[in-house]
């Protein structure tokens, strides 16, 4: 018995070495790709041997693997239906929300996110947001291509409130850089406990009280059933005025239209938006035109150094299961990520 979490058991044989890797990815970055896979995970796993296919004809038919490796690929399921069997998959992404809408068996085998890999870009892309409102760059670079000087006083970071919708790997991460600023955070957890770099940890029925005191709200909740639309015209009211709202989660999560009812009634004086209910944003959207909203294409959590954590966390949960420790990043399959 393999245990995938502490309420989704699986039989599954232990994989102490595997030593079959099926690596799948679109051909554009396949190509891009190919040679920093085969570098690691020879260097990682020297017994393994890796195959790749950027479609599902080049999938091996009848083929059997230990591991999959992939994104959430639209034809990940007629890819896994190629196979005779494969007893592991790692999903290359973080969120993978949209699985649950594919048609292949996600009780049968393991399977693994990248959790952790976003830790860093995307906790420094809320800095820089939180920056960005704070000294008024927005202003300045409109200033500078008019060639205006106009000064003024600026705020500071210092003794502000943060706080952080889903105390994960990433807002984690965020709580380090922000006590790095004076900060004081504060943030909600599944399951409470206390965290050095937080000063209060609150479940997200009891959000309201922090709320009232924030002057920055970072949204890093996954998409689930449970989080879909959460931060609506209800949560942004409990806002202090004035507050601004920075959202790295996944599309879905924030509410657009409570954004723009937000910010239209002054609660909210700013918002940084890398992830909307409908990507790319459509062009007509009223956020477009807002000088007080930045707009990002889904980039916080983009690194030169993605592709080496995410099979750095595929191989921390090889090892992990190879001794009979839990798993590391595992999937759950009960609360959808």
């Amino acid at each position: 018995m393999i245990s995938v979490h502490p309420s989704t058991v699986t039989q599954v044989p232990t994989l102490s070495v595997p030593s079959r890797l099926l690596f799948l990815q679109s051909a554009d970055v396949l190509e891009k790709q190919k040679g920093q896979v085969i570098a690691f995970l020879k260097e990682a796993l020297p017994e393994a041997s890796i195959s790749f296919a950027s479609s599902v004809s080049m999938v091996p038919q009848d083929a059997e693997f230990d591991v999959v490796i992939t994104p959430t690929l639209p034809w990940l399921p007629q890819a896994l239906t190629r196979l005779t069997d494969y007893r592991w998959i790692h999903f290359l992404s973080a969120g993978v929300e949209k699985i649950w809408e594919m048609d292949f068996d996600k009780t049968r085998p393991l399977m693994t996110k990248s959790s952790g890999v976003h830790g860093a870009p995307m906790s420094e892309y809320a800095i820089g947001a939180m920056l960005y409102f704070t000294k008024q760059l927005g202003r300045f670079h409109d200033q500078s291509r008019r060639a205006e000087w106009q000064r003024g006083w600026l705020e500071e970071l210092t003794g502000k409130q943060l706080t952080v919708l889903g105390l994960g790997n990433i807002g984690l991460s965020l709580a380090r850089r922000a006590k790095a600023f004076d900060m004081e955070v504060a943030g909600t957890m599944r399951h409470l406990r206390p965290v050095e770099e937080v000063d209060r940890v609150v479940p997200m029925e009891e959000i309201g009280y922090e709320l009232a005191r924030t002057d920055f709200l970072v949204c890093c909740l996954p998409l689930t059933e449970a989080t879909r639309g959460l931060v609506d015209d209800d949560l942004l009211g409990n806002l202090k005025p004035g507050a601004v709202l920075i959202d790295i989660s996944r599309g879905g999560v924030v509410q657009g239209g409570a954004v723009l009812n937000a910010l239209n009634t002054g609660i909210l004086k700013g918002a940084a938006l890398d992830v909307f209910e409908q990507q790319p944003l459509p062009p007509e959207s009223p956020l477009w035109k807002r000088e007080d909203v930045l707009i990002t294409p889904h980039v916080s959590g983009t690194t030169p150094y993605y592709l080496e954590r995410a099979l750095g966390v595929l191989v921390a949960n090889l090892q992990a299961h190879a001794v009979g420790a839990p798993l590391v990043t595992p999937v759950n399959v009960e609360r959808g990520y």
